[in-house]
């Protein structure tokens, strides 16, 4: 029931950020917008990210968790409500660090009030379902945004409608564990406490954003029209689809680290076969994309299970943050730095990939090299 309703309340807040992702590019345009001011609005949203973990462990000592949440679900329903007031780049970038950083908070309180539900040996197949959920939450917000159209008053109504929504569910979830938190973020502490998920979290949003950011700049350099590269973009989300409760299952199973490693192998594979090609054809693309979205994906959750199956529900909040922090900083300086690369090559992404994987790999046997933290019985 707990875990229910914490996975149900998050979902609804995601529907927004499923919603926003497609609105805020889209409106802004319409109101005369440039390319830079919306890349600037977006990178405004992920600084929030940075700033979310520093806000999460004082605002959970002060208020609970419960009361915490809806802090930050007002601080993301104010940042979506108010856009279409302000007209103006600069005003939307300041309004999206707020709302970014209330997002931010809302993912780590989610993320803790689940870990303390659960034991060692069933955590990663209940962040698994949490990240299935996930993914179809911010796939009906695109949805949304298919049926209410970018312009007007609706679609950011509606956005912020589901955030109160999700604030309210959240305030009638039962307690179930006490979170408590230290009062401030200690992210060297998180480091030393949990240093593969910590460095694994942030070379996934090195990864992961520059998927996503870069993704279908790479298909179209490689040939493909719109409607494959829509195709293979497709094909990196259902792989993460496919893939995700296998291997959370398997990390149940087996020193989880492990079975981090086989994902990250397999995006190492994924990665060569296209960018060894030098223009691969596109049921290869697609392969490659399903393979790609099937290993890399899936990775944050097993990672986070990773990271708390160190702590104690008194640190878990801490350590969520932690793991956001470090996420958030690679996801900011991820799609930049990858995109040097494809300055120079259309392999850049693949060959960006396949470095950051080999970097994984590296961490990950060199860490393995000690015995596995000891699991609980469900």
């Amino acid at each position: 029931m707990i875990i229910a309703g914490i996975i149900g309340s998050f979902s609804l807040a995601l529907i927004a950020i499923g919603v926003m992702t497609t609105l805020v590019p889209m409106h802004g345009v319409g109101i005369g917008f440039s390319p830079l001011d919306i890349g600037w609005i977006a990178g405004l949203y992920y600084l929030g990210f940075l700033v979310g973990p520093w806000i999460a462990p004082p605002l959970v000592q002060r208020l609970g968790s419960g009361r915490a949440f809806a802090v930050a679900a007002l601080l993301a329903l104010g940042g979506i409500i108010v856009l279409p007031l302000f007209p103006d780049a600069a005003a939307w970038a300041g309004i999206r660090f707020v709302s970014g950083t209330g997002f931010a908070v809302l993912y780590i309180l989610a993320e803790a009030g689940l870990n303390a539900e659960v034991s060692n040996a069933g955590r990663g197949r209940m962040l698994s379902i949490y990240m299935i959920v996930s993914k179809a939450a911010l796939m009906l917000g695109q949805l949304v945004v298919g049926t209410l159209g970018v312009e007007g008053w609706a679609p950011f109504v509606a956005a912020s409608g589901v955030v109160a929504l999700a604030a309210v569910l959240r305030m009638q979830i039962p307690t179930g564990k006490v979170l408590m938190s230290a009062g401030r973020l200690r992210p060297l502490r998180v480091l030393r406490a949990a240093p593969v998920a910590m460095t694994g979290c942030a070379i996934y949003g090195l990864g992961e954003a520059s998927l996503y950011a870069l993704g279908p700049l790479y298909a179209q350099s490689n040939g493909m029209g719109v409607a494959e590269v829509s195709m293979f973009m497709t094909a990196t989300l259902l792989g993460a689809a496919v893939a995700q409760w296998p291997l959370g299952w398997l990390s149940d199973r087996m020193d989880r680290r492990r079975a981090i490693l086989l994902g990250v192998v397999c995006t190492m594979i994924a990665v060569c076969a296209l960018g060894l090609t030098a223009r691969p054809g596109f049921a290869v693309a697609l392969a490659g994309g399903f393979v790609l979205g099937g290993s890399l994906l899936p990775l944050y959750g097993l990672l986070v299970a990773l990271g708390n199956d160190s702590a104690t529900n008194e640190e878990r909040v801490e350590m969520g943050s932690g793991l956001v922090f470090a996420y958030a900083v690679g996801a900011i300086v991820g799609p930049p730095a990858a995109a040097v690369l494809m300055e120079l090559t259309p392999r850049g992404l693949p060959l960006w990939l396949a470095a950051l994987s080999a970097v994984q790999i590296v961490i990950l046997l060199v860490a393995m090299r000690r015995p596995a933290p000891l699991t609980q019985p469900l």
